[in-house]
């Protein structure tokens, strides 16, 4: 879950401050973000949660 928050709030950020000073259109991304995590605090599934998992720092190590 701390990836997940790390993540959206990196995202956010990123996206804000292009937002102030490259294009304000740059501000849609932050809002998707926002449905995003909202949507995921009302039914328990995040999409971003499950893509994380499938990173390979987050897979087992498969020793023999």
């Amino acid at each position: 879950m701390r990836q997940v928050q790390i993540m959206a709030g990196l995202i956010i950020l990123t996206d804000v401050t292009l937002g102030a000073f490259v294009h304000p259109a740059s501000y849609g991304l932050s809002a998707f973000i926002g449905a995003g995590l909202t949507f995921a605090g009302a039914t328990g599934w995040c999409g971003m949660a499950l893509l994380l998992k499938t990173m390979p720092w987050n897979r087992g190590s498969h020793t023999a």
